[in-house]
């Protein structure tokens, strides 16, 4: 699995974005507390690869994350949009 991310949420003024932080909190947590995570952040776009993304302890992040974000583009989707 790969989570690409990049771009300022724009909700309100950078450095006190609550969907931009929000989403930032979460993919660092997520990338954190996962095992076997390759990242890279290269002109402003953040790449993390899951290489073991069907172990049990990262599938159970990874689907967290996912259901997070997606309640969160649910309610600020003029600010993140996601593609699964």
């Amino acid at each position: 699995m790969t989570i690409t991310a990049n771009g300022h949420a724009k909700y309100s003024a950078y450095g006190s974005d609550i969907v931009c932080a929000s989403f930032s909190t979460l993919l660092t947590h997520t990338i954190n507390n996962c095992a076997n995570v390759s990242v890279s952040d290269k002109n402003g776009t953040l790449t993390a690869i899951f290489l073991n993304a069907d172990r049990i302890e990262n599938k159970i992040l990874l689907d967290a994350f996912k259901n997070t974000v997606s309640q969160l583009a649910s309610q600020y989707g003029d600010y993140i949009k996601i593609t699964f």
